[in-house]
């Protein structure tokens, strides 16, 4: 596949150089190449994947003819594709699965063969490259390195690099920052909200001459990068813009004025459906080099826009702006990926409660805080059903707990009287993400 031929071109590139490229290389010559990857990929995905077959006949689809995302007209991906027809999806074996939930509370998964995987390393390396990051640095990889993607692939790009690595995972903060002096660690890998704990630790014990902060999975409230850097002695604060789907980055902020994430458009062909007025819509994303299971016009439900204008930093991707939110019910929390049946789940057989409920996810300072709203029936017990969520939370999402005991986020229970949360509405909205909004 011609596609994969120029992709192991690129992946035998030194970072530095790639990187230089992104600034100098002129901007038709990242349409062109993105152009034939498309298409290269539509057509081989039609050839190898019994899923792409089956959608693109059943809709008269000719692949040969398909020259854009345009030509391709009502066909999307969804997540519902991935939870019900990932094995169909397959073009190759598979030597990966990773897995993420959904809002229903299914699992999805993404398979990945060992060349999506080293191609994926060496992608992160020119992000390193991008934001500084030179051989003598010292890194630790605190993000996830359970069944989902993050740690494990930031690990094979600190790999490829030949960075000395101290692969914490997420654990708790206070173990890694023990560990800072030690190994003379100056970049640091993690979650925003561990991250902010992580800082928190700092500023009360002492901190350290930090040089890059990374983030992702979730967003970084704005007023906490000022003050991480402060306590840190100046590092740099930077987020990705990733997903268990995307099988790596699609984005990076590579300088604070670029406003945006970069999109790696050599990996990605990024559209917006359904744009509004000011071009915020849903981002849709083909990937462009992933063989064993490539997503075509993958619907993510967030909401963001494509700025076309020149960035500062000399990059020529385009960059999408950071996220306004989600076009579905699930938020991305301090928590993890939450959505309402796993509250069903924590409060059904919860004495002393009635049926409805709402959860307001809020933050005070920079601590996020997952607020329990419940109507409490007459002669319940607080105390007692305090006491009884949060060991529901602890027995069935044992992950959320986790976050919880080493305080990544507080819990607050605010008590209301039967009837009162769902008045006169047909339809309580159960999740309420307060973090962001003015």
């Amino acid at each position: 596949m011609l596609a994969n031929i120029l992709n192991r071109a690129i992946d035998a590139i030194p970072p530095k150089i790639s990187a230089g490229l992104l600034r100098m290389t002129p901007r038709p010559v990242f349409d062109w190449k993105r152009g034939l990857s498309f298409r290269s990929f539509v057509n081989y995905a039609y050839k190898n994947s019994k899923f792409y077959k089956d959608r693109f006949d059943s809709l008269g689809i000719d692949p040969r003819k398909v020259r854009s995302p345009a030509d391709l007209k009502d066909f999307y991906t969804t997540a519902e594709d991935i939870v019900n027809h990932a094995e169909d999806m397959l073009c190759g074996r598979p030597h990966m699965v990773f897995e993420s939930s959904g809002t229903t509370g299914r699992n999805k998964r993404i398979y990945m063969s060992q060349e999506d995987l080293d191609h994926s390393g060496s992608l992160d390396r020119v992000g390193f490259s991008l934001w500084g990051v030179e051989p003598e640095d010292r890194v630790v990889n605190a993000f996830d390195f359970s069944i989902w993607i993050p740690g494990h692939l930031t690990q094979r790009g600190l790999e490829r690099s030949r960075l000395f690595t101290l692969a914490a995972g997420k654990s708790d903060p206070m173990e890694v920052y023990k560990r800072i002096p030690i190994y003379n660690i100056n970049v640091i890998f993690g979650e925003p909200t561990w991250l902010i704990k992580l800082t928190e630790i700092a500023e009360e014990k002492g901190s350290y001459p930090l040089k890059l902060l990374i983030g992702g999975a979730e967003n970084m409230p704005e007023a906490a990068r000022p003050w991480m850097e402060k306590v840190w002695r100046g590092a740099k604060v930077r987020m990705v813009y990733a997903s268990v789907e995307c099988g790596g980055v699609l984005g990076c902020e590579v300088e604070p004025e670029c406003d945006g994430y970069h999109v790696d458009e050599g990996d990605y062909y990024i559209e917006i459906a359904n744009p509004d007025k000011d071009g915020y819509g849903e981002v849709v994303f083909t990937t462009l080099g992933r063989s064993v299971m490539p997503l075509i016009r993958y619907r993510t439900k967030d909401s963001s826009r494509i700025i076309e204008a020149a960035c500062p930093c000399g990059v020529r991707y385009r960059r999408l702006a950071k996220l306004r939110g989600r076009t579905d019910e699930m938020v991305v929390s301090a928590g993890g990926n939450l959505y309402p049946l796993m509250f069903e789940e924590i409060l059904k057989d919860v004495e002393g409660i009635t049926s409805d409920w709402q959860m307001v996810f809020k933050l005070r300072g920079l601590k996020e805080v997952m607020e329990f709203n419940l109507e409490l029936k007459d002669g319940a017990s607080k105390d007692n059903v305090r006491e009884n969520v949060l060991s529901k939370i602890k027995e069935r999402y044992p992950d959320m707990w986790k976050n919880y005991s080493i305080s990544i986020f507080e819990t607050e229970f605010i008590y209301h009287p039967a009837g009162a949360l769902r008045g006169t509405a047909r339809k309580l909205l159960r999740l309420s993400d307060k973090r962001y909004t003015k």
